[in-house]
């Protein structure tokens, strides 16, 4: 278990979202910036998968696609542990064992773990882009275990997420907006002309198409003509 006077400071990226690659380039500037005389810096991968790794420089690991020497973890929801813990497999049964976990997920072979000590947290800052990060999720967890952390809220998080939602707030309090409209993923599947057809009552081209649920310029297209925005749809439609 680490210790020390310094703030025990966990920074966490990587993620399961389409901005994993993004998250990781921002995790570079937030290292390099940080005080390490004031801060241990923990550095907590998430794989595209959603595997929590740490060790050695995990984010170079990740960067370099090699995390084959680095530890699986888990922070557990629990107020007052402030624990990340590193998970042992163990294969012999159920005795002295802690926690159970499906491996690999969606399967019914089951897998077993041991948990053990890795470091105490004092705070979090989250560097992770897009879904299962910026979205509330991970916020709720480390509400949920009592954890301060940098950044918005549950609510502001989720809220800020969901592009379309944060626009009705916004009106609804009589902050202009650009004139948009929302397409569901189903439109696009089954009747993707009348969608367009929506879209083209709005204005002239060329319009910009933009997944709700994504952030960065993922998904994010300039159509100037019909086929275009046919096509700028279907791929936005691929991430949200």
């Amino acid at each position: 278990m680490m210790t020390s006077e310094k703030l025990n400071l966990g920074v966490i990226f990587g993620g399961r979202s389409g901005e994993h690659e993004v998250s990781l380039s921002s995790a570079r500037s937030v290292l390099d910036a940080l005080d390490t005389n004031k801060y241990n810096i923990i550095q907590i991968g998430i794989t595209k998968t959603g595997e929590w790794l740490v060790g050695e420089d995990v984010w170079q690991s990740f960067q370099d696609g090699n995390t084959n020497g680095l530890a699986h973890a888990a922070l557990l929801p629990i107020p007052g542990t402030s624990t990340l813990f590193t998970m042992e497999t163990d294969d012999k049964g159920e005795e002295n064992l802690l926690i159970a976990a499906s491996s690999p997920p969606k399967t019914a072979t089951r897998a077993w773990y041991h948990l053990r000590p890795f470091a105490k947290l004092d705070v979090v800052f989250p560097v992770l882009h897009g879904t299962f990060g910026e979205d509330g999720t991970l916020q709720g967890l480390l509400e949920m275990a009592d954890l301060a952390y940098v950044g918005a809220g549950v609510l502001g998080s989720s809220a800020g997420m969901d592009k379309g939602l944060f626009k009705d707030i916004m009106l609804a309090n009589d902050i202009p907006v650009v004139e948009s409209e929302l397409i569901l993923r189903r439109e696009i599947e089954e009747d993707i002309k009348s969608a367009v057809l929506r879209i083209e009552a709005l204005a002239p081209y060329p319009f910009f198409v933009k997944p709700a649920n994504m952030g960065s310029s993922v998904g994010v297209h300039k159509c100037k003509s019909q086929e275009e925005l046919e096509a700028g749809l279907r791929d936005a439609a691929r991430y949200d």
